[in-house]
This record gives C-alpha cells, structure tokens and sequence, in this order.
C-alpha cells in the first residue's frame, strides 16, 4: 500500500509543525515544516479517497494543531508574504534568477489549505478550530470572492489562449494565479463545512458567515458564474480533482463537487433559524438570493432532492411582499470575538521595520545567483514533492475506475434498493455507488447518504 507519510512518522510531522514569522519563510527550518506539510497533505488526501482510517486527521486534532491555530496562521502568513512581500522582492530584482523557490512558497498556502480541507470534513474538526474558525471564515470568504474576480475578469477565456496570455503576465503571475484559483475552490469546500457544522465552531464565526461576509449572497455568486466549468476548444471542461477535465454528453449534466457544495452551503445557512436571526432579508438580497431559482432545474433536483426544499424556499422569498418588522430590524447588538492572526502577524513584520525590510532579509534566499545553492533546493524539494509516486497512485486510481466500469457495464446482477430492498435500476447520478426503485426512496435515504455522496 503506497504511503507519502509512513504510520510511524506521521506523529513526529505534526509534533514538527510550528508557526513562522513573515522573515522566517523560505529559511532553511521553514523549509524543513514546508516538506512535512506537503507530504501531510498528500497522505490526508490518499486516506481519504482509498477510505482507509483517517490517521493524519486524528493527529492533527490529537496534537492540537488546528486548535493552536498553526495551519490558518501559515495560510495566512504566506497570504500576506505573497501581497506584501513579493512585490518588493520583484522590485529589487524584476527577473529572479530562480523563481522556483518563490512558487514553493505560493504552494505552501495551497498545500495547508489542502490539509484544512481534508480534515474539516468532519466535525471533531471544525469543533478542535475553536477562536481560530474566526479567522479561517475571513480567509476563506476572501478567497472564494479572489475566485468570482479572476472569472469575471477572464481567467477561464486566457487559460485557453497562453500565445496572448504570455504577452501579459509572466510565468510567476501565472502561478500565482492558478493558484488563487485552486485555494478558492478548496475554500468553497471549507465553508461548506463550516456552515454544515455551524454549531461546532463560535457563535462569532458562524455569525460572521452571514453577518460580515453574507456568504449566502457569496454563494449565489458562485452558482452564477460557476467557476468550476470552462468552454474551450476541446469543448465543456469542468475542474475534477485539481484538473480540468472535458465532460461530453450526459456528463455535462451531472453536477460537480463544488457546485453541489456551494448548494448545501447556501442551504444549510438559510435554513439556520438562530443564524437567520442576524441576516436582513432586505429587498436587495432577496432579489439576488432568488436568481438561482431558475438554476435548481430538474435534472439538478434528481441528482440532489433535498433542493426541493431550497427552491421552495427561493420561491416564498421572491413572491413574498413587504419584510416583516422582525426582518426589517435584525438586531446585531452581540459582543463578538474579533480575528487576530493577521493583524498579529502585520505587527510583528511592522516590529522589525515593515514588509520592506523583510524583503530585504530575505533577498539572499529568493533573489540568490549561487547556482549549487540553487540546485541543492530544488533537488532537496523534488523529492519533498515525491513526483514519481503521485504519478503512479493517479495511473492506479485511473485503472480502478476503468475496471469498475467495465465490470458495471458486464454486470448482470440485479441491483438491490437501499432502502427498502426491492430490485433498482437507478442509481445516485452523484456518487454512482448507491441503487434506488424510485426518487421516493432517495429522498429518504439522503440524510444517512449525503455525507458519503459528498465526498466521491
């Protein structure tokens, strides 16, 4: 059985994961936790979807590292780096030697968002989060709106035009980019878990959902411009497993992850009665909120039925009248905790002298000439990122999924219904795992399913 992290090492990686300053990334400790993250990271997502026993979660919750709040804080501190810091770098020098190092850095971020959103599918972890929920709901309510942006302004039309796309941006900003993007939709799948488990994390952090950040409106956006789906010239492509992956046929009707949690997202908050306390359902919002009633089609409904009930909803809220005097007068007269792990981490870069001294620091690491030193990191983070291996367990998965289909498509056994045993013939147009005789019998069985369904 493959394994980025063997059993025995995965306790000393996560006992190994601490915090670092702004002028500490890129150092050589800095580097030391970065390939520990990484391979942390891969192996949470191997357990995951090989549905083994979940042990880099256990021990992240065990070791109190996300209650510490050490994975938001380097989300953050790289988050910081690369819109603070870089800039003065590509002052200093406009063309890096190497620019490999600094796009290591860019991957930290994603590589910790990775990890967050691998554990906090379950809900021991978003309860072991506690003050730091605070913290992760303003990042990820930032990162999804990065996300709208960078669609609306055409990322998904340069993608497929790099001759024209090379003219405007350099090879580091293209990075940069695509990996604002992926973090975004990582961050999707974060506040989906946030909002499903809304009584695990603070009052403040739930409240700040909806409150601060109107994530409802964030998610209607969302399934407005549906970022997750491109059109190029090989066709419809919808983004599968951190690849774009061209979907034909009925495939094109079938509903990705990060739609179908941007619909459970907007649901699961809406249909929160001590949250819904704080949210204004002003004309304004209800206008918006009820433009994706036209989204929720039948086809959507068969594959998801407990929409049923949220377009029932989006129906009352654009046919409704005038707001009650409840909803005109929410109250938010509610003593919340604030977030702190940015503005700890600006004051501590404002100690030492600001974001330009700490470029300066650092010039040595990012902007080095010294060819051996260069060539040392990036034979030293080759093998950190274990290239070889992440190729033969995607070649793996693929044979699985070839075989299984070829042995679905030969199969002759008759198909038992989940719930109630009878022969079935349909099954979840989501998960493709699970047989029902009718839509009657899916609708029951959703709320025991859906967890499952998600996660394929």
């Amino acid at each position: 059985m493959a394994n980025f992290v063997f059993p025995e090492e995965i306790s000393y990686f996560v006992e190994s994961i601490r915090p670092f300053q702004l002028v500490d990334i890129g150092s050589s400790k800095w580097l030391d936790v970065h390939e520990m993250i990484i391979k942390l990271s891969q192996q949470a997502i191997l357990e995951a979807s090989e549905h083994r026993e979940e042990e880099v979660k256990e021990f992240l919750i065990s070791r109190d590292k996300l209650k510490v709040m050490i994975l938001i804080h380097e989300a953050y501190s790289v988050f910081l780096w690369k819109t603070r810091v870089l800039p003065h770098l590509i002052e200093i020098d406009p063309n890096p030697p190497a620019t490999f190092l600094i796009y290591t850095v860019l991957f930290h971020e994603a590589a910790v968002i990775s990890l967050l959103d691998t554990s906090l599918f379950h809900v021991s972890a978003c309860e072991a989060l506690q003050d730091a929920a605070i913290d992760l709901v303003d990042y990820c309510a930032l990162a999804v709106a990065q996300v709208i942006g960078l669609v609306s302004m055409g990322y998904h039309e340069n993608q497929s035009k790099l001759d024209v796309d090379e003219a405007v941006l350099t090879e580091l900003e293209r990075q940069k980019r695509d990996l604002i993007y992926k973090i975004g939709m990582r961050c999707i799948s974060i506040l989906c878990y946030l909002a499903e488990h809304a009584d695990a994390i603070p009052l403040s952090a739930s409240r700040r959902m909806v409150v601060t950040h109107d994530i409802p409106w964030l998610m209607a956006d969302l399934l407005l411009f549906r970022p997750w789906q491109r059109r190029t010239d090989k066709g419809i492509q919808r983004f599968i497993d951190e690849k774009w992956i061209t979907v034909e046929g009925a495939d094109i009707s079938k509903i990705s992850k990060q739609e179908a949690q941007s619909w459970f997202c907007i649901q699961q908050l809406l249909f929160n009665q001590s949250l819904m306390t704080s949210y204004e359902l002003n004309e304004e919002r209800r206008k918006h909120l009820s433009k994706c009633q036209a989204l929720l089609q039948e086809t959507l409904l068969d594959q998801i039925p407990p929409l049923v009930e949220l377009k029932h909803y989006l129906c009352n809220l654009s046919g409704s009248g005038n707001l009650s005097e409840n909803q005109k007068h929410k109250t938010n007269l509610v003593l919340e905790e604030l977030p702190e792990i940015r503005e700890k981490l600006i004051s501590e870069a404002e100690r030492i002298g600001g974001f330009v001294v700490v470029a300066q620091k650092q010039e040595e690491i990012f902007l080095c000439t010294d060819k051996d030193k260069i060539f040392e990191i990036a034979k030293r983070l080759n093998t950190a990122y274990n290239t070889d291996l992440l190729a033969e367990i995607e070649e793996n998965t693929s044979e699985i999924a070839q075989a299984s289909t070829t042995v679905e498509n030969k199969s002759v056994i008759t198909r038992k219904c989940k719930m109630c045993a009878t022969n079935a013939v349909k099954k979840c147009a989501n998960c493709k795992n699970i047989y029902y005789c009718s839509k009657k019998c899916q609708q029951e069985d959703w709320p025991q399913h859906k967890r499952n369904c998600i996660k394929v």
